[in-house]
């Protein structure tokens, strides 16, 4: 039979699905946000979730809800549908412990942070706009902002590692992004003076 020809045996794909189950049965979920898109015309509930495997991923609620109804008018239903998400990135080295939305009417963005000390932006309408398969997804996309935490120096001209960052929180009044470091510190972003230099220095 053709299936059990060993010519036909793809290792590299057999060890892709092994990781790919490994991963899933200990990937822990840090955050999830939901994306406030209220003044678009027809807008579908849209969230973003952060992992323990550095990654982000937006999901879309209405092919979940959809994915989820079809799953149980099987004749055979399972116990949960597993949904892929709209996009998905490689945001961090390590775990990403929060993320949160600037809802710029124009650009709105996406900060994650976690444990390698950064903070970083992406443009949440790139993210959405994909059209890469999710095989082919992970680091297509690239932050318009990255954030780093200041290091301490030490005795000798030594410097601390660089803290990794626990929570972010972003005030509405002036754009302002606070985030709460391992090193005991609090530090405070101006996101909207950080990012028109960006845009300035690109054009």
């Amino acid at each position: 039979q053709p299936g059990l020809d060993a010519r036909e045996w793809d290792e590299a794909a057999y060890r892709r699905g092994i990781l790919r189950e490994r991963d899933l049965s200990c990937r822990t979920l840090f955050r999830a946000v939901f994306y406030d898109q209220r003044d678009e015309p027809d807008p579908d509930v849209l969230l973003a979730a952060a992992s323990s495997d550095g990654s982000l991923a937006s999901f879309s609620l209405s092919s979940c809800i959809a994915s989820s109804a079809s799953a149980h008018a099987a004749p055979q239903p399972a116990a949960a549908a597993l949904v892929d998400p709209v996009c998905i990135v490689q945001a961090h080295s390590g775990p990403v412990y929060d993320a949160k939305f600037y809802n710029d009417p124009i650009q709105p963005l996406l900060f994650s942070c976690g444990d390698d000390g950064h903070i970083r932006g992406w443009r949440w309408h790139e993210m959405q706009s994909c059209l890469l398969p999710l095989s082919l997804q992970g680091d297509h996309v690239e932050p318009i902002l990255d954030l780093v935490n200041p290091q301490h120096e030490g005795p000798w001209g030594a410097r601390s590692p660089i803290p990794e960052n626990n929570a972010i929180a972003i005030s509405k009044q002036d754009g302002s992004l606070f985030a709460a470091a391992g090193d005991a510190c609090a530090y405070c972003w101006d996101v909207v003076c950080i990012y028109l230099r960006k845009v300035a220095s690109v054009k």
